[in-house]
């Protein structure tokens, strides 16, 4: 009897503390979410994003346009990023190029649709670090080795740092968030991956400018 109550008390224990690291995660997920526009958009600058754009041919380009990567943000939708500045032919060529940064810019499945329980039914949630100020969060995609790992400020429930951990690299993002007409974006990506090849790369900053906001 006494092993029976023993075993019912771990278990309300262990789904408890589930219950409340979802709930943390989905109040920090709606708060992420309210604090964006419906939509806006920006140009996304870094180094790399410069030299991969110079690598396009210059009949790809459209006439009198200049290269650029735009970060477009919409609610429920999530996140795009369109070179914009190319020809019809070079649309269909080099359009998507910049499809492996993906994962950067949408914080993961931060910004890929709306917050909802739904969202996080398959992943398994625990919380690595919980004090008053703070809260880190690990974030594991049933049935794959990758994990995702947020660092969160408790206080005003903005994201700090996101790292993707995957077979062989962990991509890591400091973030910082810009306030502009009422809303918080983020406008600044600090980020680092590490490999077996390069365990100690520079970061490297990735900025959006010129943002517009969409209502």
């Amino acid at each position: 009897m006494r092993k029976s109550v023993m075993v019912v008390l771990m278990l309300m224990t262990v789904l408890f503390g589930f219950a409340g690291e979802k709930g943390f995660l989905l109040k920090f997920h709606q708060a992420l979410i309210d604090g964006l526009p419906p939509s806006f958009e920006g140009e996304l600058q870094s180094s790399s994003i410069s030299k991969k754009l110079g690598t396009i041919p210059k009949d790809m380009v459209a006439p009198g346009q200049k290269l650029r990567l735009v970060f477009l943000y919409q609610k429920g939708k999530g996140v795009q990023l369109q070179v914009r500045g190319l020809t019809k032919d070079g649309e269909e060529l080099y359009g998507d190029i910049f499809q492996p940064y993906m994962r950067l810019f949408t914080l993961g499945p931060l910004l890929l649709g709306s917050p909802s329980a739904n969202t996080w039914e398959g992943y398994t949630v625990t919380n690595l670090v919980d004090d008053e100020k703070s809260a880190i969060l690990s974030l594991v995609p049933k049935n794959t080795a990758n994990e995702y790992i947020l660092y969160i400020d408790k206080q005003n429930l903005r994201l700090l740092r996101l790292d993707f951990k995957g077979s062989g690299f962990l991509t890591s993002t400091i973030l910082k968030f810009t306030q502009k007409d009422g809303y918080w974006i983020p406008e600044v990506f600090l980020n680092k991956t590490i490999t077996e090849d390069n365990p100690d790369p520079l970061p490297e900053r990735y900025q959006l400018v010129n943002i517009t906001i969409r209502k």
